[in-house]
C-alpha cells in the first residue's frame, strides 16, 4: 500500500506514527512547529480529535470558536483551530478529502443505549477518557471533537443528516501545531449508522518535526 504524502512534508521523516484501531485510541504530546498528518488509511472512516494547550489544560480545542472565528461550519485549507480562549492551536495546512465537520459531539455510551438499545458500546468519549486521563483530563473536561473525515449535511429545514464519509483509501489531513499540545485521536466504533460507512477501520497518524 503506498501511503499519499503531502509536499509540504518533503525531506522529512516521522518522529511518530501509529496504526489506530477503533478501540485502542491514542494521546500524544507535540511541540509547536511539529506537523501532524492523519490518513484513512481505507477509506470512509472518521477520526475524532481533541487537542489542548500541554502547560495548561484548562484550554482546550474548540469548536464553536473555531467556526466562529472562521465564519464558517466547513474547515477549509489555510483555516486555524481554535482554543476556547480563541488562541490558535493548529493550522490545517493540507487536506485531501476537503469534507469533515465541526458540529456533531463524539459517541458515548448513552448514545447507543438511547438510539440502538446497545449497551456498553465502544465510543470515542470513553477513547478519549481512557488515554487522557493520564494527562490530568477525565471523562467531563473532554470538548466536542474536530470529526476528520464525517460527512454531516444539513437539510432544508436545518436538520442535521449523517451521511457516508468522502474519503478514500490513504486521505489525509496535514496540520502544524501553533503551540504546545497534548493530543488525543480516536477512529470512531460508530457501526450503527453511516458515520463510517457501517464500517469502522483504522486511523493513522505521523508526527514529524
Amino acid at each position: 500500500m503506498v501511503l499519499k504524502r503531502s509536499e509540504i512534508l518533503a525531506g522529512r521523516m516521522p518522529i511518530r506514527a501509529a496504526q489506530v484501531r477503533p478501540q485502542s485510541p491514542i494521546a500524544f504530546p507535540m511541540k509547536e512547529g511539529q506537523f501532524l498528518q492523519i490518513t484513512d488509511m481505507q477509506g470512509q472512516q472518521v477520526c475524532d480529535f481533541v487537542c489542548f494547550n500541554r502547560h495548561d489544560i484548562d484550554e482546550y480545542l474548540s469548536t464553536a470558536h473555531t467556526r466562529g472565528i472562521n465564519n464558517s461550519m466547513m474547515l477549509i485549507k489555510g483555516m486555524s483551530l481554535y482554543s476556547n480562549r480563541r488562541n490558535p492551536m493548529m493550522v490545517l495546512l493540507d487536506d485531501s478529502v476537503g469534507r469533515h465537520d465541526i458540529l456533531m459531539p463524539a459517541c458515548d455510551r448513552l448514545r447507543y443505549l438511547n438510539d440502538y438499545g446497545i449497551e456498553d458500546h465502544p465510543n470515542c468519549r470513553d477513547n478519549f477518557a481512557s488515554v487522557l486521563g493520564p494527562y490530568g483530563i477525565h471523562y467531563d473536561h473532554i470538548p466536542d471533537p474536530i470529526n476528520w473525515f464525517m460527512h454531516v449535511g444539513l437539510k432544508a429545514r436545518g436538520e442535521l443528516e449523517i451521511r457516508e464519509p468522502l474519503s478514500e483509501a490513504n486521505d489525509y489531513v496535514l496540520l502544524r501545531a501553533q503551540m504546545d499540545l497534548i493530543v488525543a485521536v480516536s477512529a470512531c466504533p460508530q457501526d450503527q449508522n453511516a458515520t463510517n460507512a457501517f464500517h469502522p477501520t483504522d486511523i493513522l497518524i505521523r508526527v514529524y518535526a
